[in-house]
């Protein structure tokens, strides 16, 4: 970077163990430094060979322990097609471009794990340009905001994409007062020096309608000013909402008998959904349970015991990958330190997730 915008760029914050002993936390993917330690991170269960021997004292820097509070995620059918897609979308943003990117949705129901997907392009894509360029520690090809608390102008809008970059702006000249200031102009020089090519914005179902106008007329004249950058929003509803702030009414259907363009939305929609069981659809979630089998590390453990479990599962989770790793990282927690090393019914119904609990 130049001197213009090292003078912006704030110290990297320091790393803290997630729990004592334990990995360090990457940070979240709303700083530079976060996204890129996540980005860069390779994660694979640990080896039970490797780990302490069935029956030693198990502390709460254990690695077996550590691990299971976050278990490998799952890829659904769902996940799978959208980062088919999205692939496809951006490879053209591996090469410099004029005018405005592709942009794109995710959208869902609650707890479907749109954010997650959102995630995994935004890695992957990352990580393509990384393969494709090489490692430049300038260069940032993604900037990933959660829609800011304040929505009500420019000024609030500026603040989530100088957080992620770095950037103060905060200012108190002769008080303890630090008042924002407007940083639309350092952060599209950076990032334009920064060759970025992807924005996410997560959270859009925040945006309530009558924000509509100022939120999107702001990253409207954003994306003007970075030639080839796609935008990708995320959000329950995300897809309505973000057709509604872009003004697209192209989506009404041509009247009966008529012909006319079909109804779209004006922007691609990636779906995540909940990972649906019956009698003649069980394939899948029976598949997500036996890689969430494979991903556990408990001695006692029999492979099996899940997919035979998977009425009771899917009647718990509504098929929620959310709510499913809640209930299994936690049960996975309890076998470690109550010494059990398996999961079972009677475990599971002691578990408490908020979702369908048992009742006691």
């Amino acid at each position: 970077m130049n001197d213009t915008a090292q003078q912006h760029t704030a110290p990297a914050p320091a790393k803290t163990a997630l729990l004592p002993g334990g990995p360090f936390d990457p940070g979240p993917l709303t700083t530079k430094e976060g996204f890129r330690t996540q980005a860069r991170r390779t994660s694979k269960p640990p080896d039970l060979q490797d780990c302490a021997p069935l029956g030693t004292k198990v502390t709460l820097s254990d690695p077996r322990l550590v691990y299971h509070g976050r278990l490998l995620p799952v890829e659904t059918d769902d996940v799978a097609i959208g980062m088919n897609q999205a692939r496809r979308m951006l490879l053209k943003n591996l090469t410099p471009g004029n005018g405005r990117g592709p942009n794109f949705v995710v959208d869902g129901p609650r707890l479907s794990g749109k954010s997650h997907l959102a995630a995994l392009i935004a890695l992957g894509f990352h990580a393509l340009v990384e393969k494709s360029y090489g490692a430049d520690p300038d260069r940032y090809p993604v900037v990933y905001i959660n829609v800011p608390h304040d929505r009500a102008d420019d000024l609030h809008w500026s603040l989530p994409f100088a957080d992620f970059l770095g950037i103060e702006h905060s200012r108190s000249p002769e008080t303890m007062n630090h008042r924002a200031v407007d940083m639309t102009e350092p952060i599209v020089r950076i990032m334009q020096r920064a060759r970025t090519r992807l924005v996410v914005v997560d959270g859009v179902e925040y945006i309530r309608s009558g924000e509509r106008q100022t939120a999107f007329d702001y990253l409207l004249r954003l994306q003007d000013r970075l030639p080839g950058v796609t935008f990708l929003f995320c959000g329950i509803g995300a897809r309505e909402i973000v057709r509604a702030g872009y003004g697209d009414h192209r989506s009404q259907a041509p009247a009966a008998g008529t012909h006319g363009p079909r109804p779209h939305s004006g922007f691609p929609t990636l779906w995540v959904r909940p990972v649906p069981y019956t009698e003649a659809d069980s394939e899948q979630w029976h598949r997500v349970l036996g890689k969430v089998e494979e991903n556990l590390r408990l001695y006692e453990h029999k492979p099996g015991t899940l997919r035979n479990l998977a009425a009771y599962l899917h009647g718990r989770t509504d098929g929620s990958m959310h709510v499913l790793d809640q209930l299994i990282c936690q049960a996975a927690q309890a076998s470690v330190l109550e010494g059990t090393e398996r999961i079972d019914q009677d475990l599971l119904d002691s578990i408490l997730t908020g979702y369908d609990d048992p009742a006691y």
